[in-house]
């Protein structure tokens, strides 16, 4: 998974000429609360090796480890001062580290990604290695560490989620995170609950969306830069739930030109490029409200900003583990029992393999899907 910096990282589908469905869900079965835990306790989080001359430079290091770091080490290196003064305000009070992380929007409505609505087991994953970090900085200092989590529901709206979905989508993710008594260390805050830090709000934002679009129109160099770094991933985060996935095959197949494509797919792919074009403007102009009035460090002072989307000022962290190349809400995640390990795969690509599946289900989920897939 290659890092960008400006939204979440996008992997290619596989091979999409391959338009073989295959009937390769062969079984079903259903898991407890007390199995899911289970599963859990089993997972072994990578030991990092620790090294500093005192606790705050030991605690950095675990940002350095190969494991949990996502992007370059220089990141963290040229701005070591400041993680550790960061880190030594809450220790030098004997308090808890607090951290912050930017994420967990909803489960992308691409249905060649993932059929569902609701968070899985790739959510549980990624809170897991939040929850793992934690336990890690307890192990060397005993306050701990918080990590509070901004999700991100209200980019859904630019890109076709309802409003709706994307509180069903956080309030399951909280639930979840209780459940799994996950609670001690992670917190949840709306992303969207900056609106009320900005008189006005409705306004500000449509003025600073029509700024972007100048800076677009005038060809700004530092704009475009963000714009064409931001496009491809939101190319394929933009709803398609509606489309039939034989098109989208089509759609998505950039290897096909937009002449060789028929009527109807060449239409939808208009369609999805004009809306991940409008959508770029919303995004970048809500990143930059949030920005200016330094909301994070309101929410949270002192913290440390944890990401996805590796930059000089965040901590870049690897979202489930090394090996696993999307995020849990670009997919649907897969169990390999021979590798003893969890995937992220898209849906249509596990659907067209030569390998038979087994549908998990979890019998306190809110929807009646898969929670996760078994490779058999």
């Amino acid at each position: 998974m290659k890092p960008n910096p400006y939204v979440y990282p996008f992997i290619p589908f596989e091979d999409l000429t391959n338009k073989n469905i295959r009937e390769n869900f062969i079984d079903q079965k259903t898991i407890s609360l007390k199995d899911l835990k289970e599963i859990i306790q089993s997972i072994q989080a990578p030991r990092p090796k620790l090294e500093g001359f005192n606790i705050s430079e030991k605690i950095l290091s675990l940002f350095y480890d190969d494991n949990y770091r996502f992007g370059p080490l220089e990141n963290i290196i040229q701005n070591k001062k400041f993680w550790l003064k960061r880190i030594d305000y809450f220790t030098s009070k004997n308090q808890p580290i607090q951290f912050t992380i930017l994420g967990f929007p909803f489960k992308i409505p691409v249905p060649l990604k993932t059929n569902r609505i609701l968070p899985d087991m790739g959510e549980v994953l990624s809170l897991l290695r939040l929850k793992t970090i934690a336990d890690i900085i307890k192990g060397i200092y005993p306050p701990g560490a918080k990590i509070t989590i901004f999700t991100e529901g209200v980019f859904g709206q630019s890109v076709g989620v309802s409003e709706k979905e994307a509180v069903a989508y956080r309030e399951f993710l909280k639930d979840l995170a209780e459940i799994l008594d996950f609670s001690s260390v992670l917190n949840f805050i709306d992303l969207s609950e900056m609106k009320r830090f900005i008189l006005n709000f409705d306004e500000v934002y449509e003025q600073k969306i029509f700024e972007l679009k100048e800076l677009y129109n005038k060809g700004n160099p530092e704009f475009l830069k963000k714009y064409q770094g931001t496009f491809e991933s939101l190319l394929h985060i933009v709803s398609t739930k509606n489309y039939d996935e034989n098109l989208l095959l089509d759609v998505y197949n950039w290897q096909l030109k937009d002449e060789e494509l028929s009527s109807q797919a060449r239409l939808i792919r208009e369609d999805i490029k004009k809306r991940a074009h409008e959508a770029i403007f919303h995004y970048h102009a809500f990143l930059q409200l949030r920005d200016q009035i330094n909301y994070l460090e309101k929410m949270v002072p002192y913290g440390l900003a944890l990401t996805v989307s590796p930059k000089p000022n965040r901590l870049g962290i690897i979202p489930v583990h090394k090996e696993c190349l999307r995020l849990p809400y670009h997919g649907v995640p897969v169990y390999y029992p021979e590798k003893n390990l969890f995937l992220i795969e898209y849906l249509i690509d596990i659907k067209r393999r030569e390998r038979n599946y087994t549908l998990i289900f979890f019998d306190q989920d809110k929807e009646n899907k898969p929670f996760y897939y078994l490779a058999c």
